[in-house]
């Protein structure tokens, strides 16, 4: 009786894997390799808890169901078996929640290496709020070691996630729209369906349905037009729906909505429904940063360098181009974590100014023709010391030439302000005037900024940030200045994001 129990057992086993295998077949889907997808709407595909770990289906998903792991403890996480040979052009995309799981930190065991292979720039995950993330396995690492990347001829098997220690706290991680795919994605999401418009005391609230994509839409861009007035991109959102609370009573509005997926491929427009506002609804006064400013400045310029690098430019790729600010190994890792979604390089060449980017960029740029740049050159201009504004200007006439450089390939250029030196003068008053100059140049040249500088000043004590040296940053001062340029990105992005 035992014996027919276990066997019993054994075949129901041979039976669940058969027909995995079966549902997860690889295939080809617009110019791309499917291994792995899911949206978990009908169920846990696979994924099951890794050490003490608890998994639920919950409804705080993008749309449906997403996949819920509370971790009991430190490595414990959501976990699934696959079957992928080969590291080339390999990525993992899914949207991300986390509650106490600062990064997307994952494992995927390389069964010919026998070593877990590991990302090198874990993906921030802000708490509670929905996040993208594509990683590119084949510049993931290998465990056993600090540098290199994974062989060409792996044969990946579990794809393991896993959290921090929890100390009594609650750390979770919920998954949503989860694909692993190989190639370059180049097909669009196709056109919104049931756009739907229901006007409340709160609002005009659009919903509709998930854009078909072979891979997964990533976000959804809303656009608005009052009256018979033109369209204006007003929004983005992850999940098929949006609250439009900007609106008054007794206006006419139309809305259209496309989608876009995880490689910044643009769907078309949906059809346009239009509604009458009739609520009375109290007036919402919300801050409007400066970064929003600065991209309401820049916006179109940038589009239409963009636009010009189509075809010419390496898609998806960020190079930090400065000096040894740029250098360390970390700060690119941890740039890549908070973009998200792009693949980044950098560049740092210890003890140069401005003059030597001047002259630098352009092999660069031929090198690897990024689709963004972001340039923070400066520091060993100023050196601490007071100039005249005419002394500023030159420098930042260098930095001028680089922007200039890059946008004539097509490649997108954004400034960053100078990090605070020192530790006397609590206004570090020669890089504050260097970076007012930068400012303004950067606005007249209508590109973005990356307020690095102000971020520092504003986040308290500088010693957390700055080294010792009163020069260089410490991890903490590298992160921040990672959140800036996500801060940056996240507009830089909404501005692309559009079309006619």
């Amino acid at each position: 009786m035992v014996h027919k129990f276990l066997w019993l057992i054994l075949l129901s086993l041979m039976l669940s894997a058969c027909s995995s295998e079966a549902k997860f077949k690889p295939h080809q889907e617009g110019g791309v390799t499917i291994y792995y997808q899911t949206t978990f709407d009908q169920g846990k595909d696979g994924f099951y808890a890794s050490k003490r770990a608890k998994i639920t289906l919950v409804n705080d998903a993008i749309s449906g169901k997403a996949l819920q792991t509370i971790c009991k403890e430190k490595w414990a996480g959501p976990a699934v078996e696959l079957d992928i040979k080969g590291s080339k052009g390999l990525k993992i995309a899914f949207m991300a929640q986390g509650i106490g799981f600062k990064t997307a930190r994952l494992n995927f065991f390389d069964e010919k290496a026998r070593d877990n292979t590991t990302p090198y720039g874990y993906r921030f995950l802000p708490d509670y709020e929905w996040t993208p993330v594509l990683y590119y396995v084949d510049l993931f690492r290998y465990n056993s070691k600090s540098s290199g990347h994974v062989r060409k001829d792996t044969h990946f098997s579990t794809l393991r996630f896993w959290g921090p220690d929890p100390k009594g706290k609650n750390v979770a991680l919920i998954l949503d729209n989860f694909v692993v795919y190989r190639g370059k994605d180049t097909l669009p999401p196709g056109p919104i369906a049931n756009l739907t418009l229901e006007a409340s005391p709160v609002g005009i609230k659009l919903s509709w349905s998930p854009a078909q994509d072979n891979v997964f839409p990533m976000v959804y861009v809303i656009s608005r037009a009052e009256g018979n007035g033109p369209f204006q991109k007003i929004a983005e959102s992850y999940k098929p729906q949006y609250l439009d609370q900007d609106v008054k009573k007794g206006r006419r509005y139309r809305y259209r909505v496309l989608a876009c997926d995880f490689e910044n491929n643009l769907g078309p427009w949906s059809e346009v429904k239009s509604i009458t506002f009739d609520f009375e609804t109290p007036e919402i006064l919300r801050e409007i940063t400066v970064y929003e400013k600065d991209r309401a400045h820049y916006a179109a310029h940038i589009r239409k360098v963009h636009e010009s690098g189509r075809g010419r430019v390496e898609k998806g790729l960020v190079v930090l181009f400065g000096d040894s600010l740029t250098g360390p190994t970390l700060y690119p890792r941890l740039v890549a974590g908070a973009l998200g979604i792009y693949r980044v390089k950098a560049y740092g060449f210890a003890g140069q100014t401005t003059g030597f980017g001047r002259r630098k960029i352009k092999e660069i740029l031929a090198k690897e023709r990024p689709e963004f740049i972001f340039i923070m050159f400066g520091t060993n201009n100023v050196r601490g010391k007071l100039r005249t504004v005419d002394v500023y200007e030159k420098w930042v006439d260098d930095l001028e030439a680089m922007v200039k450089e890059a946008e004539a390939q097509g490649t997108v250029a954004a400034l960053a302000t100078i990090p605070p030196r020192g530790f006397k003068d609590p206004l570090s008053l020669p890089e504050a005037l260097f970076n007012e100059v930068l400012i303004e140049r950067a606005h007249k040249l209508k590109i973005p900024v990356a307020y690095i500088f102000e971020s520092i000043q504003q986040a308290g004590e500088r010693r957390r940030f700055i080294w010792k040296d009163g020069v260089h940053w410490t991890p903490q001062g590298m992160e921040l200045a990672a959140w800036t340029w996500r801060e940056t990105m996240r507009q830089i992005e909404f501005a692309l994001r559009d079309k006619p």
